[in-house]
């Protein structure tokens, strides 16, 4: 269901300074911006119409009804998307661009979806990198908050973490993504809890940044960074401490938590040389943990801040001449 919309909350003359709706469309939720010439903010929203609740493929119905003020001021405004809408089970498949990719490369990749969405609507690709010896790894959506978070006129390298159910640790230069490397900590910790042994031991604390859990965290990150190739030994220290008394039930989860940030980490950092210090783009509360789990690794990390997927997008969309 799409939220109502007050029309009063538009500012004064958005129907003139519109140029731009920039969409940030993945599995569960969507956001989307109304933006100027110079991508200012002038309304946002967010609805749960990720591609995993659209029914029957109904994407052209739910982007009009999700956009219909914005597109009631201005019928003629062509719009960006990102993220799972591009995926095979997406409105259409942006195919991916293979690094080294910079925002040339995005933008002659852009999928034109006019004919659907009856407008200029472009989808952003995802990209593939293919090191050498090794399989191959994809990223899509998490390239744009990159190109957000780097800007047009950056130079040198930057390493960017985004943590979540699969978390990206993605190497720049000069704004091109270099490469690129996945780890799916979120999906194997959701795996862990509801589906295997050890979830049966674990018990949720009141609040997981109480002292005990986050000591449990911290050992599990220490732990994790010292033998990230045994991770899997590592998983059954959660079961055998639960099991013989040495940490409580609602200490567990951020042990598990603990182990695998900690492992991702330390496999991290031996993947990408020299050890940098990486941009973290997430939500607060998991950027949090995840600048914690870096200190104790030894590297001052820092979050970035606005909202780089905003900023890519707008970033990319003008580039590609997509804003008048």
């Amino acid at each position: 269901m799409v939220p109502e919309h007050d029309s009063e909350a538009l500012p004064a003359g958005a129907a003139e300074r519109a140029r731009l709706i920039a969409l940030d469309w993945g599995s569960s939720s969507l956001r989307g911006w109304l933006l100027d010439a110079n991508g200012e903010v002038l309304d946002r929203r967010e609805a749960p119409l990720g591609i995993l609740n659209v029914r029957e493929g109904r994407f052209a119905e739910a982007f009009r009804a999700f956009c219909a003020l914005w597109l009631a001021i201005r019928p003629d405004l062509p719009a960006i998307a990102s993220g799972m809408i591009g995926s095979r089970q997406g409105w259409r498949e942006a195919p991916y661009v293979a690094t080294p990719a910079g925002f040339d490369a995005l933008a002659s990749g852009l999928l034109d979806l006019g004919d659907e969405a009856g407008r200029p609507f472009r989808i952003v690709p995802g990209l593939v990198t293919r090191p050498p010896g090794g399989s191959p790894d994809v990223i899509r959506g998490e390239e744009t908050q990159v190109f957000g978070a780097i800007g047009t006129g950056a130079s040198g390298t930057a390493l960017f973490l985004l943590p979540g159910t699969h978390s990206k640790w993605v190497a720049t230069r000069d704004a091109v993504v270099t490469g690129f490397r996945t780890c799916m900590t979120g999906e194997l910790y959701a795996v862990m809890r509801q589906h295997s042994i050890l979830g049966r031991l674990c018990e949720e604390p009141e609040s997981p940044d109480a002292p005990g859990p986050l000591s449990a965290f911290d050992d599990g990150v220490r732990r994790g960074l010292a033998e990230p190739g045994a991770l899997g030994h590592l998983l059954f220290t959660v079961r055998s401490e639960g099991l013989l008394g040495q940490r409580p039930p609602d200490h567990l989860p951020g042990y598990l938590s603990g182990l695998l940030i900690g492992a991702e980490i330390g496999d991290a950092l031996r993947a990408f040389s020299p050890r940098q210090a990486p941009c973290v783009i997430a939500a607060p509360a998991l950027a949090a943990r995840y600048l914690r789990a870096l200190h104790l690794a030894g590297i001052e990390a820092t979050a970035a801040q606005g909202e780089p997927a905003r900023d890519g997008l707008y970033a990319i969309a003008a580039h590609a001449g997509l804003v008048a």
